[in-house]
């Protein structure tokens, strides 16, 4: 995570750039017109965390202080508002399809079968999907994660008479998220080359 605060005094612009890399939060502070000043203003500061949530916390807690200082914090680098929440979405998107068709390939390739609750979780989670994602996955794939939750219920009711419902559609439905989410990665990619 990078972040770069700023303020301007008497046409003196001071600044803070601060980079976190796992447990570990780099600071440098400085002056973009040094040779006003007779005094020398740069410090850089490195400090260590056991814990990434430490560090997390740290920066936070850092950005603050700053921001109460008055110093305001600087788009530098064109990011658009809500990009960790799409990321967070992605990745927990990408994680619910490997999840998908491991339990389906788990189905096909071993004689034991999933619990029907866990069936209906899943199901559950897809229905969830559909309805969350308004903005981040579009309606053709909504409809089918949606579609998806009500065969997995029949499946979780009516699993004696189907017995690879679940596996198919878990399978068909993992591999439609994981295609749709590379495509538009790679397309965010080419945009951005």
């Amino acid at each position: 995570m990078i972040v770069t605060l700023s303020k301007h005094v008497d046409g003196i612009t001071y600044f803070w750039f601060m980079y976190r890399d796992g447990r570990t939060i780099q600071m440098y502070h400085g002056v973009t017109e040094q040779w006003k000043l007779n005094q020398d203003v740069s410090d850089s500061i490195e400090e260590k965390y056991t814990f990434r949530r430490q560090a997390k916390r740290r920066m936070e807690e850092l950005i603050t202080e700053k921001q109460a200082e008055g110093y305001e914090q600087d788009d530098i680098y064109g990011m658009q508002t809500g990009r960790k929440e799409r990321e967070t979405f992605r990745r927990r998107t990408k994680w619910l399809a490997y999840l998908l068709v491991g339990l389906g390939l788990f189905q096909f390739v071993t004689p034991f079968s999933l619990l029907p609750i866990v069936v209906l979780g899943i199901g559950i989670v897809l229905m969830f999907l559909a309805f969350i994602s308004k903005d981040q996955l579009p309606m053709w794939l909504r409809i089918i994660c949606f579609v998806d939750y009500f065969l997995m219920h029949v499946s979780f009711r009516q699993e004696p008479y189907i017995p690879h419902l679940f596996p198919i559609l878990s399978i068909g439905t993992g591999t439609l998220l994981l295609l749709y989410l590379r495509s538009k990665h790679k397309r965010k990619i080419e945009r951005i080359s």
